[in-house]
């Protein structure tokens, strides 16, 4: 226990540095740096994206394969294991680039990307060293050793951008050199770890091509094949509007959403940690058939991190005019982005835990069947608001997609096991943040954006939690208050 208290208190620092570094870059120096050439960092965006949506095909599930199956097979056929491991890892990467090779001409053949056209081979070590980082790391986690792994991707990789977005803002490196850096990039933290693992000896193998069809083998083949088609789809959702917006629009569209889009994201942080928690509890509480706490924890898991993110969003929305005004002419053009993308990440926040229920249930397989539609309704959505209204179209898109998606989830936890994560108080505090959201809205200026924004984030957080507080909308937040006060009198 001492060793993982250890390591998650290492982790949860470099995670919380690496969002603090990612913010830093993606909200502060994008749009200063490529505000004359947005078309350079939507080329490493829209890379990034398409990389991403090989990657589950590429890696086969492997990562999530040695994590559920290392355990079962290091004491007694460990190199058996490994070899299996690094087979598949093979065939997956080798089919997806023979993948790329064939069919990038046809992909990336749009006269209005010639960058793309330039450099789509740089997909090729993007996705490689993800593949193989998310393997190597999901096999040093299984030797419970998280720690560097969680280093080198949430902070060193996030860290190295950022060096090269500075070296490119002073013209110590050319775009060219820059993109190739930032490829390559990917494949440096993998090498990095490569060496830790290959030290303690994580690499050996027996090598014996029988083993690719032993039984004893065969049931991660099943594992597997469904843990693809659900990652596969997740990918997509994650970075179609990335690779749609570039399709209807262009590469520098796709720099101006991405600040934006990162902006609107961070009021998911608190549900995300809650969530990271809470998994465990509900999967035991099916293990022991405690349908009364999987409803408790479904309830308040709706309620504190609506409050808290609600919250969030109101200082966002108060600051926008703020922001825009910082992004510039050219990155300026985020603020219902911004607002499109918050709305829809508070419908899901609102619904609660849905997908982790049903994860942790006997029907887990439905969670794929949701992916999947909401794959499809987005890349609809996507086509029929994009052309009509340009990147607020598709912040639009995702939002609805993301309100109706959890709306279905939510009834299907309904109807299977009659629980759902509503009470009066999530009314309560959803009319508390709408009437909030209509007066910082009309609020007029005074004497200019910083000092309006200052004084009205001021009002607007004292005020907002003195009606929280004072209508006791959460016990648990109530609960914690309380304890400050105590403290400070």
């Amino acid at each position: 226990m001492g060793i993982v208290l250890r390591q998650g208190f290492k982790n949860t620092i470099f995670i919380y540095l690496g969002f603090f570094i990612g913010g830093i870059y993606t909200v502060l120096l994008v749009p200063k740096v490529f505000s004359a050439h947005p078309e350079h960092w939507g080329t490493a965006r829209y890379l990034v994206s398409y990389a991403m949506i090989i990657v589950p095909w590429a890696q086969l599930s492997l990562p999530n394969v040695i994590i559920r199956y290392f355990p079962v097979f290091k004491n007694k056929r460990k190199k058996d294991f490994m070899f299996f491991v690094l087979f598949w890892a093979s065939v997956g990467i080798g089919v997806a680039t023979l993948a790329v090779l064939v069919f990038s001409k046809y992909w990336f053949g749009k006269e209005n990307s010639p960058l793309l056209l330039q450099n789509k081979m740089l997909v090729l070590p993007i996705f490689m060293g993800f593949v193989l980082f998310e393997i190597a790391s999901a096999l040093s986690k299984s030797h419970f050793k998280s720690t560097l792994p969680v280093f080198l991707k949430e902070f060193l990789l996030r860290a190295n951008v950022m060096i090269l977005i500075l070296l490119y803002w002073y013209k110590l490196v050319g775009f060219e050199l820059f993109i190739y850096l930032f490829a390559l990039n990917y494949l440096l933290v993998f090498f990095i770890l490569f060496g830790y693992l290959y030290r303690m000896k994580a690499f050996r193998f027996h090598a014996n091509l029988k083993l690719i069809a032993d039984k004893e083998f065969r049931p991660m083949y099943v594992y597997a094949a469904f843990s693809i088609l659900s990652m596969g789809a997740a990918m997509i959702l994650l970075n179609i509007d990335t690779l749609m917006i570039n399709h209807f629009l262009n590469l520098k569209d796709v720099a101006i959403y991405g600040p934006s889009l990162f902006i609107a994201s961070s009021i998911l942080v608190p549900v995300r940690a809650l969530q990271a928690i809470i998994a465990p509890v509900v999967a035991n509480s099916w293990a022991t058939k405690d349908l009364q706490t999987i409803k408790t924890l479904y309830k308040k898991s709706a309620l504190a991190p609506l409050t808290l993110s609600i919250f969030l969003f109101l200082l966002i929305w108060i600051n926008t005019d703020l922001i825009m005004s910082y992004f510039g002419k050219t990155f300026g053009q985020g603020k219902y982005i911004i607002l499109f993308l918050g709305l829809g990440n508070l419908i899901n926040i609102a619904t609660g835990i849905n997908g982790t229920i049903i994860n942790t249930s006997r029907y887990y397989k439905a969670d794929f069947y949701f992916q999947l539609g909401l794959v499809a309704l987005t890349i609809v959505l996507n086509i029929i608001f994009i052309p009509l209204y340009g990147l607020n179209g598709a912040a639009l898109a995702t939002a609805i997609t993301l309100g109706l998606h959890n709306f279905l989830k939510s009834l299907f936890v309904l109807y299977r096991f009659k629980m759902h994560p509503f009470s009066p108080n999530t009314l309560s505090i959803l009319g508390i943040g709408t009437l909030f959201f209509l007066l910082v809205t009309y609020l007029p200026q005074i004497h200019s954006l910083l000092v309006s924004a200052i004084i009205y984030t001021f009002a607007t957080s004292l005020l907002y939690w003195v009606v929280v507080y004072f209508f006791n909308i959460s016990e648990d937040i109530n609960e914690q208050v309380d304890k400050i006060l105590t403290r400070i009198f």
